[in-house]
């Protein structure tokens, strides 16, 4: 989980003076006081060794019930402060301005409760006030040393926010769906989908971070390209797409190429024009639908059915015969339920939205026919 608390801070201090140990002292918008935590580590280069105190210029833009929240989080994290660890802390992180679409020295200061929860601070919109001399000498091996330390609690992490995911495929299984193996393997990419983004946003302005992103996610074929590629005297690492990753990349190489080939059957054919129709219907019309219960229930059980339709083209393609009973109770959970849908989508969403809606979960009704028959 990523927990970032920056709407609420004002301002605070830093204080890794004592090698080994950054004291964070951070004051909060809506409460009176401060909170304060110690937390084995030292911060980067620019401020290692320093005591800082920053300030935040203006005020966050956040509703009060949002920020109310957050600061529930925060209280939280105070309750396990002997379990937090240092992340990467720094004045100078590079990153685009959203104000100003160019490159700024952002502060970025994350620590981890444990391997479950990274916090963040992160923003353009804190100023130092005041800094130290350096209390003692950090070389760029010990910051190395550091930075090494930081991207494994990362991985960690990650790690554990994937074993611990359960996205809408595996949640919904149940009494009338059956579940597969392949239920598994969805869900496994499903939650490395999930966390990219936020990696991507860590590493993505960062000279070389392509790598570092990589070792978090767990990029080994990846990593072994790059290396064989910087062997032959090419810098790959400058080259690479961020939005490259795709959910089949993290699979198995075999596992991937069932994904591939089940993406390539009529039936998932039919399921990729309903998720254009609710591109282009609804989920491009956030405004209108935005803290609608309903239409939010039906994206979320379609996501469900996405996985469910997948596994199900995957165990069709292992061509088991013990393999059929399931299929075929699957094959019957997921008609039921995209009835259902239409049913609902008929109730809930206008007329120009509802009838595409509906015709394309035809379709998918009539491919998945095809298959079971």
């Amino acid at each position: 989980m990523l927990v970032d608390i920056t709407p609420i801070i004002c301002g605070g201090v830093i204080d890794n003076t004592v090698r080994g140990v950054t004291k964070l002292t951070l004051r909060i918008v809506i409460e009176e006081g401060e909170q304060t935590f110690s937390i084995p580590g030292d911060c980067l280069g620019d401020i290692a060794g320093c005591r800082v105190v920053f300030e935040r210029v203006g005020t966050p833009q956040r509703a009060v019930s949002e920020q109310l929240r957050i600061s529930r989080c925060l209280r939280e994290l105070c309750a396990h402060k002997d379990s937090l660890i240092a992340g990467d802390m720094t004045f100078s992180r590079r990153a685009l301005s959203p104000q100003h679409s160019h490159l700024v020295n952002a502060l970025s200061l994350e620590f981890f409760d444990g391997t479950d929860t990274r916090v963040l601070v992160e923003s353009e919109e804190f100023i130092c006030t005041e800094i130290s001399l350096p209390q003692w000498e950090c070389t760029r091996a010990i910051e190395n040393a550091q930075k090494m330390l930081n991207m494994s609690a990362l991985h960690d992490h990650v790690l554990a926010n994937v074993e611990n995911f359960r996205g809408p495929g595996l949640s919904m299984i149940g009494n009338d769906m059956p579940s597969c193996k392949w239920d598994a393997v969805l869900n496994r990419a499903e939650a490395y989908m999930a966390i990219l983004p936020s990696i991507c946003h860590k590493y993505m302005e960062h000279p070389r971070g392509v790598m570092s992103a990589a070792f978090v996610l767990d990029q080994t074929d990846f990593l072994d390209g790059l290396a064989n590629e910087d062997e032959r005297g090419h810098d790959m690492t400058l080259t690479h797409t961020w939005g490259g990753w795709e959910v089949a990349d993290f699979m198995s190489r075999d596992d991937a190429q069932r994904l591939r080939h089940a993406m390539n059957t009529p039936l998932f054919k039919a399921v990729s024009k309903l998720i254009s129709v609710i591109r282009e219907h609804i989920t491009s019309h956030y405004e209108r639908y935005s803290n609608n219960n309903a239409v939010e229930q039906i994206l979320s059980v379609f996501a469900g059915l996405i996985s469910h339709l997948l596994g199900t083209i995957m165990l069709i393609q292992e061509r088991r015969a013990s393999n059929r009973p399931i299929v075929l109770r699957r094959a019957e959970a997921i008609a039921l339920r995209l009835h259902k849908l239409t049913v609902h989508a008929r109730e809930c969403l206008p007329q120009q939205t509802s009838k595409p809606f509906n015709d394309a979960a035809q379709s998918i009704l009539n491919e998945l026919q095809n298959i079971v028959h």
